[in-house]
């Protein structure tokens, strides 16, 4: 009887040691060899979680206007700098962490809420809940209310990267027009986030800072592509080469109304829509920006 089990003892020690030498030759395989699975794909593969890794490698900044239907979300990454702006509406924060999480992201360095309807914001606590159960620290959070006026604020997270808040400028009544207008500069790039700003709040930051400051490369169009905004002097200050256009599929508005995509057509920007692309990438090393 003894001698049975010792020798079932031995079986399970022989077992054990040649599951570690496995996971140890798995582990550097995974690790090394370019053509192995990352645990992340092995993980999706079983249904363990979703597939968080990347299919491209990021230039130096990459913004993600991620998916999440009739809404905005969009993030923005650098080697050194993650900032989240807007949680779409919700039942998107898992989406929304899997796509941060896919970049490597420990901690983020900024969240940013552009105005407080519920297509921003909706899914803001589920985002936190996943971050946090993801141990991906908040360090600086920035959430208007209905009130707060933005302009003049510029937060710089490294030498290359700017970050200016030209709007809203003044008090409005109708929120979409309090949405924060953000200008992300890096090196010779430029992105305007404008949120759901519709052509009140574009004239006015107009008038203020002038179509020079307006000029950028990318514009992410206001309002989902509502004809209520990209009005026409809008859009030939900023001259943007290319627009994305965060909407849900056969949404209820109507969204982009043909007018809106007219008007960008007659500046020569391309339009690209998350209802016909998915998530959209796009990355820069600071000179040419390039579609994912």
């Amino acid at each position: 009887m003894l001698e049975k089990q010792q020798r079932k003892n031995k079986i399970k020690r022989r077992v054990k040691a040649t599951l570690a030498v496995l996971f140890i030759v798995l582990t550097f395989a995974i690790t090394y060899l370019p053509f192995m699975p990352s645990w992340d794909t092995i993980y999706a593969a079983v249904g363990l979680r979703e597939k968080t890794s990347l299919d491209f490698d990021p230039r130096p900044l990459t913004l993600s206007f991620i998916d999440v239907g009739q809404g905005d979300s969009c993030f923005i990454w650098t080697e050194n700098t993650s900032i989240l702006i807007d949680t779409g509406p919700k039942g998107n924060g898992q989406k929304i962490v899997n796509t941060i999480k896919s970049f490597g992201v420990t901690e983020l360095d900024y969240l940013i809420i552009t105005h407080q309807h519920e297509d921003h914001i909706g899914s803001l606590e589920e985002v936190k809940n996943y971050l946090n159960s993801n141990n991906i620290e908040i360090k600086n959070e920035i959430i208007p209310d209905e009130t707060t006026v933005m302009s003049d604020l510029t937060i710089t997270p490294e030498e290359d990267l700017t970050l200016e808040f030209l709007g809203p400028v003044c008090k409005n009544d109708d929120l979409n027009n309090m949405s924060l207008v953000i200008k992300l500069t890096y090196k010779n790039t430029s992105f305007l986030l404008v949120g759901d700003a519709e052509e009140e709040e574009e004239l006015s930051i107009l008038r203020t800072y002038g179509a020079e400051k307006l000029k950028s490369d990318v514009l992410k169009v206001g309002h989902h592509g509502s004809k209520s905004s990209s009005s026409e002097a809008f859009l030939l200050a900023v001259s943007p080469k290319l627009a994305v256009i965060s909407v849900g599929a056969a949404n209820d508005y109507g969204h982009p109304h043909a007018a809106t995509l007219l008007r960008l057509a007659a500046v020569g920007a391309t339009v690209y829509r998350t209802d016909e692309c998915g998530t959209i990438y796009l990355s820069t090393d600071g000179s040419t920006i390039t579609k994912k």
